[in-house]
């Protein structure tokens, strides 16, 4: 088999496409922002600002543009210089046979994951360190979990000072507070799968958008369960079982459902990136 892929010249990103990017950035940094926002006003209006910019940028107005486009512009070209990498990576270890380029391109691309995740982790870790640094969304959750709750007859109140205190009847109280939102271990997921090359990158954004709904739901029934837990076995197993989840348990989850991920979608044929040795 023949290692040989077809030539494809690359143009480079435009003014107009690097416009775009940055747009596209600052809208995501807005919602970081409005969720972390102790105003509700003005948390609010960062959150529609951030959508009226995606929206004229993907959907209608003078600079929009085909979202499957932009995407496959700005992985192209950031393909073009990781592809160098590696290729320098097999000359430098003398890997000439095709068994040894895949040892060495999948070890590439684990390091690359890990030098993209982790930082960028360690950065939200940073910034979200507050009980109340995602009080907007710490908020929306609340809400969600008192309106289940009480769908299910459980008497339950919304108290506090920032209103994301659940106050039971029957039970301990319980605060939402930052760390108990998922949105940490959303992000860990979500870049595990959009870092990892090799992968078309409308599959790994369509994937990393199912892992936002899986940890969302994951993070719900782990909140809902408190209230069954300790009425079964009383607070302190409670108490065991969320140290437990919380440090040990949520992570597993997470990167048992990564590898899970490369083995049966990163693995299809019809999902891996077409070959193409990229020149400018």
């Amino acid at each position: 088999m023949s290692d040989s892929f077809e030539t494809t010249k690359l143009p480079s990103l435009t003014k107009d496409e690097l416009l775009r990017g940055v747009i596209f950035l600052g809208s995501i940094f807005l919602i970081f922002v409005s969720f972390s926002s102790s105003n509700l006003a003005y948390g609010l209006s960062c959150l529609f600002t951030s959508v009226f910019f995606l929206s004229i940028l993907f959907w209608k107005g003078p600079i929009a543009t085909d979202f499957a486009h932009i995407v496959s512009r700005y992985s192209d070209n950031l393909a073009f210089y990781l592809d160098k990498g590696e290729n320098y990576l097999c000359k430098s270890f003398n890997a000439e046979k095709k068994s040894e380029k895949v040892l060495v391109g999948v070890a590439y691309n684990f390091s690359l994951v890990m030098f993209f995740v982790v930082p960028i982790d360690l950065l939200f870790q940073e910034l979200t360190e507050g009980e109340n640094s995602l009080l907007l969304y710490q908020q929306f959750l609340t809400w969600v979990i008192y309106l289940i709750d009480s769908a299910f007859g459980i008497e339950v109140f919304i108290r506090g000072e920032y209103s994301t205190k659940l106050v039971y009847t029957d039970m301990i109280d319980l605060e939402i507070v930052s760390e108990c939102t998922g949105l940490h271990e959303t992000v860990f997921l979500s870049m595990l799968i959009l870092c990892f090359r090799g992968v078309k990158p409308m599959v790994r954004l369509k994937w990393a958008g199912y892992a936002i709904i899986f940890i969302f739901i994951e993070n719900l029934i782990r909140i809902l369960s408190s209230y069954p837990i300790i009425h079964t076995w009383e607070v302190s197993t409670w108490e065991t079982y969320h140290y437990f989840w919380w440090h040990v348990g949520q992570y597993a989850l997470i990167m048992s459902m990564f590898v899970l991920w490369i083995m049966i979608v990163a693995g299809k044929p019809s999902n891996k990136s077409p070959k193409s040795n990229f020149v400018r």
